[in-house]
C-alpha cells in the first residue's frame, strides 16, 4: 500500500510531500463529491489524491492534468467530514475537507501550487487554507525571534509564549468556539509550531476544554465514524490528566518554602516520571536552569560532563531544568545526558523563575547535601573549588 509521508496523527501539512503512485481509479457508486479545477503550468503532470485518515495516509487517485490545465476528482461522500491532501510528486500539498456532496474546485500555478492557491465550494477547505496561512505566519514570527540571538533569553521566551497564547485565543475564538462541529475546527486541534503541537489537551485544562467542545459536538453529528471514536478517547483521557494535575497543582500552591530557602521542584524527567529535587538530600547538587534550544548549551553541558564523571562518584548530581518550548527536541537533547533532567513546560510564565529569580540562563545554584541553598552562580568564581568544598563536608 502506498501512503504520503505521514509523521503521526497530527493534520499537517507543512513538511508533508507527495510520492509516486499509480493510478487507482475505481468505479463509484452512491453520493459522491468532486474536486476540479485548473492547474496552469502542469500540463500532462500526474496530480495526487490522499485520504488523511486517523492513522495514516492513503493514495485513493491519481489524474493527468489536460493540456488546458484541468483535472478531475471524484470520490464516495464520507461518513463524517473528512480530509484530502492533493498535490504533485515531491512537493507541498494542499489540505482540502469535504463532507458531503459538494464539489470543490481548485484554481492554482504548477510553480506556487500550494501556497498560490485558491478554494471555491467548500467554506471548510477556504477555513482550513486560513489556518495553515495563519500557522505558517506564526511559525516565521518564532524562528525571527529565535534567530535574532538576543542575550535576554528569558524575555524572548516570554514573549514568545505570549504570541502563542494570543495565537491560541484568536484560532479558539475564530475557528473552534464558533464551530465546533465542523472540520475547520477540528483540524485547529492539531496545529503545531516547528513541528510541536500548539494545543496540549493533557496538560492544559483549557486546551482539554476544546478537544471536549470539539469531540461533543461531532459525537452529536458523526456517532459512528471513525474519527469521532478517537476524538472521544483523546478527549477523555484529557480531561481525567488536566484534572488529576489541577488537584496536584492547588496542593503544590499550598507548600511552604522549606526554613532552608529551598523550593522544592517537581517536574517530569525524560521518561515521564515525576523527579523532585527533595529526592536528592544527601548529596551536593548542581541546580541548573538552561535551554537546549540556546546554541551555546551544547558546549557548555559537554564541560558540565566532564565534570560530572569527575565528582559522582564522590556524591555530586546534577538537577538540569530545561525551558524548552519544544518537548520532543528536549527529548532528544536530553536523552543522552547522564544526570537528572526535567522539563518545566510553563516557560517563562513558571513560578520557578520567579522563586529562584531568574533573570538570564543559564543560571545555576549549589545545595549542600542538607538541601539548603550555599550559592548561586554570581557568587561562585571555581566553580569546582566550590564543589570540592562541599562534597567533603
Amino acid at each position: 500500500m502506498n501512503f504520503f509521508k505521514f509523521k503521526s496523527v497530527i493534520i499537517t501539512i507543512a513538511t508533508t510531500t507527495l510520492l509516486f503512485f499509480q493510478s487507482c481509479d475505481k468505479g463509484i457508486e452512491g453520493p459522491a463529491f468532486t474536486i476540479k479545477g485548473t492547474i496552469s503550468n502542469a500540463a500532462g503532470q500526474m496530480l495526487y489524491l490522499s485520504n488523511v485518515g486517523v492513522e495514516k495516509n492513503t493514495l485513493i487517485d491519481s489524474v493527468k492534468i489536460n493540456d488546458d490545465g484541468s483535472f478531475q476528482f471524484m470520490q464516495p461522500a464520507p461518513e463524517c467530514f473528512d480530509f484530502y491532501l492533493l498535490g504533485f510528486r515531491d512537493k507541498t500539498p494542499v489540505m482540502l475537507s469535504a463532507d458531503s456532496t459538494e464539489t470543490i474546485v481548485l484554481t492554482s500555478d504548477a510553480n506556487t501550487f500550494s501556497t498560490g492557491y485558491t478554494v471555491e465550494g467548500s467554506t471548510e477547505s477556504q477555513r482550513i487554507k486560513e489556518l495553515v496561512e495563519l500557522q505558517a505566519a506564526l511559525e516565521k514570527q518564532v524562528n525571527d525571534m529565535l534567530a535574532s540571538k538576543s542575550p535576554a533569553i528569558i524575555k524572548t521566551r516570554n514573549d514568545i509564549y505570549t504570541l502563542i497564547g494570543e495565537f491560541k485565543d484568536n484560532i479558539i475564538k475564530q475557528y473552534i468556539a464558533t464551530n465546533p462541529g465542523k472540520a475547520s475546527a477540528y483540524y485547529a486541534l492539531w496545529l503545531t509550531l516547528n513541528g510541536e503541537p500548539i494545543f496540549s489537551p493533557k496538560s492544559n485544562r483549557n486546551d482539554s476544554k476544546c478537544f471536549a467542545a470539539v469531540a461533543t459536538n461531532m459525537q452529536n453529528l458523526y456517532p459512528e465514524a471513525k474519527r469521532t471514536q478517537h476524538l472521544c478517547k483523546i478527549a477523555k483521557e484529557s480531561m481525567e490528566a488536566t484534572r488529576k494535575k489541577n488537584s496536584t497543582e492547588l496542593e503544590v500552591q499550598e507548600q511552604e518554602i522549606k526554613t532552608t530557602g529551598l523550593f522544592d521542584i517537581n517536574l517530569p524527567g525524560v521518561n515521564g516520571d515525576s523527579i523532585k529535587l527533595s529526592s536528592l538530600a544527601g548529596k551536593v547538587v548542581l541546580l541548573d536552569f538552561t535551554v537546549y534550544e540556546d546554541a551555546k548549551i551544547s558546549s557548555r553541558n559537554i564541560g558540565l560532563r566532564e565534570m560530572y564523571k569527575k565528582y559522582k562518584n564522590r556524591g555530586l548530581e546534577i538537577y538540569q531544568v530545561s525551558f524548552d518550548s519544544r518537548e520532543h527536541f528536549w527529548q532528544q537533547s536530553a536523552s543522552n545526558l547522564p544526570w537528572v533532567c526535567v522539563r518545566d513546560g510553563e516557560g517563562p510564565a513558571s513560578p520557578n523563575v520567579t522563586l529562584y529569580n531568574i533573570q538570564s540562563l543559564p543560571t545555576f545554584y549549589l545545595i549542600n547535601r542538607d538541601n539548603e541553598i550555599v550559592l548561586r552562580d554570581n557568587q561562585i568564581k571555581d566553580l569546582e573549588k566550590e564543589i570540592e568544598k562541599l562534597l567533603k563536608k
